[in-house]
């Protein structure tokens, strides 16, 4: 094997490296977008229903006011689900992969 041969070998590591960390950190901020948009929706759903029963004295308006209510509290339960078993799933496999390239 060559000088040359060697240093190609090490900048193709440094680059699968470099890659890989980005490739972690896109995928960090696109569950970080998506739990936002959960967090969003639930807020929108809760204050629609706040605001269609506080504002207007229709019965129909009023149930689903009521309706909306719930629906924002189960958005954010789901949002923070899914948030933390797509964070915990990234965390593993993070740590696999640290293990496999120490080890």
């Amino acid at each position: 094997m060559t000088a040359s041969d060697n240093r190609s070998n090490q900048l193709s590591k440094q680059d699968v490296f470099v890659r890989d960390h980005l490739a972690s950190c896109r995928t960090d901020l696109a569950n970080q977008r998506t739990f936002l948009s959960y967090f969003r929706t639930a807020l929108a759903c809760f204050i629609s229903g706040l605001a269609f029963i506080k504002f207007f004295g229709h019965p129909f308006v009023a149930a689903l006011g009521w309706i909306l209510l719930p629906t924002g509290v189960v958005a954010m339960v789901l949002g923070v689900i899914s948030y933390g078993r797509t964070n915990r799933a990234m965390r593993r496999q993070q740590a696999e992969a640290e293990n496999r390239d120490t080890g």
